[in-house]
């Protein structure tokens, strides 16, 4: 994440939304768009997003979703129960010009230990009732943990605008699912191009490879986890998205100039 993009972030009209929905309840945006930007997490369940160019998006049991205001999309609750809390809000730069922090439907991150979303969103519940003054700036509190949380997660995730728009799709599905191995043939269909100008647009790009890119996100994420002290490299290693340990370790003495043994044991 481009960091002095959300330094110069007004956050107004914060609300709080929260519930359980049945299998096959559904909403429609297509007509006029959402009218907020949210943040949306669900509890347990799962829901499916169609946006009117065909993308489908789905979350489940206590993954983050971001919907950018004005966005156009039908919904439906997935499993039999749906648990949810959604946090509205519009968000303005500092010139005031409302702006969405995602230019699409996106699935930001999966709670864990580590980042405790799901501790960010009961603190959002407690106070939703609340229209005290100290409730709001508790609100607006609670949307820049939840920023920082979610640039602890994936770190490029990308909002930026100087992307290549004919990989965009590509690199933020990338961003998104990082810690899993999807094949490079599912960010260039996303993107709609070709495996080769996919590669070739992203070495272009960033200066380096659709797998080597992935693995400096997985590296950051590591290092946060070796931070926290509590987990072996072993539990480190598989909770950065990393099948074998050894390859795990020879990435990350590759990228930080050390083993991960070296740095826990320093920290």
């Amino acid at each position: 994440m481009d960091n002095s993009f959300f330094e110069e972030l007004n956050f107004l009209n914060i609300s709080i939304m929260s519930g359980i929905r049945p299998r096959g309840r559904t909403v429609d945006k297509r007509a006029h768009g959402r009218c907020d930007s949210g943040f949306l997490f669900i509890w347990s369940g799962e829901v499916c997003f169609k946006t009117l160019s065909g993308d489908l998006v789905t979350a489940s049991d206590r993954e983050l979703v971001f919907l950018p205001k004005l966005e156009k999309y039908s919904m439906e609750y997935k499993a039999e129960s749906t648990v949810f809390v959604l946090v509205n809000f519009t968000s303005r730069d500092s010139s005031g010009k409302e702006v969405n922090l995602f230019d699409k439907i996106t699935k930001l991150l999966k709670d864990d230990k580590l980042y405790s979303i799901s501790k960010i969103m009961t603190s959002f519940e407690l106070c939703s009732a609340s229209k005290t003054l100290a409730a709001t700036l508790r609100k607006k509190e609670l949307i820049y943990r939840l920023l920082g949380a979610i640039s602890a997660s994936a770190p490029l995730l990308s909002t930026r605008r100087d992307i290549d728009s004919r990989i965009l799709a590509g690199v933020q599905l990338l961003e998104q699912s990082y810690l899993e191995n999807i094949p490079i043939t599912s960010f260039a269909d996303a993107s709609h191009v070709s495996v080769s100008s996919f590669r070739e647009r992203f070495q272009k790009q960033f200066g380096t490879s659709p797998v080597k890119y992935r693995n400096n996100l997985r590296i950051e994420r590591a290092k946060e986890l070796l931070y926290e002290g509590s987990s072996s490299v072993a539990e480190v290693a598989y909770a950065s998205g990393f099948e074998n340990v050894g390859y795990f370790c020879r990435c990350f003495k590759q990228i930080t100039g050390e083993f991960p043994t070296k740095k826990k044991n320093r920290e």
